[in-house]
């Protein structure tokens, strides 16, 4: 049986003190960087949950304001044309308002724009609007990630009905 020699235990001793903290250093690093990652992907599920959530309430309130005109409330007579497009517009943001809330958003984040109304009197006339939402921070604004800070749906939103006159 061979024993070993002196000068080749002290050299693995010596091997071994020099790799002492290497772990320590080496797991510093990875959690910087997975930290970092796991930020990023909360933040952007943040981003695409709200973005799911206010497609699916436009979308309500789209068919909200289909429902309503094919019921009668008509926005292209002339005669009641402002109040009904008043009315239309208003239901169609409370439906959105109703649906954020219910959804765990905040309600007062929304707005609505660009409402277009064309009332052409060929059979086929539309009401058209954008969906605006300011995301809260997730990680603050100060951070050295950049977050989105709105979600904007345009040019989806387009309700076709049948001409009334």
């Amino acid at each position: 049986m061979k024993t070993p020699r002196p000068h080749r235990l002290a050299n693995a001793v010596a091997a071994r003190h020099r790799q002492h903290g290497v772990a320590a250093i080496e797991f510093a690093l990875l959690a910087i960087l997975m930290t970092t990652l796991l930020l990023g992907l909360m933040v952007w599920w943040q981003y695409f949950q709200a973005n799911q959530i206010l497609t699916r309430a436009a979308g309500d309130g789209a068919r909200a304001a289909h429902t309503l005109v094919i019921t009668g409330t008509a926005p292209c007579v002339v005669t009641n044309a402002a109040a009904n497009k008043a009315s239309i517009e208003t239901r169609v943001e409370n439906i959105i308002k109703s649906q954020l809330t219910h959804s765990g958003l905040a309600a007062e984040k929304f707005s609505i724009s660009n409402k277009l109304w064309k009332c052409s009197n060929t059979g086929t006339e539309s009401f058209s609007f954008d969906v605006s939402y300011q995301l809260p921070s997730f990680i603050g604004s100060n951070s050295f990630l950049k977050e989105p800070t709105s979600l904007n749906i345009k040019d989806h939103i387009v309700v076709h009905f049948p001409s009334t006159t």
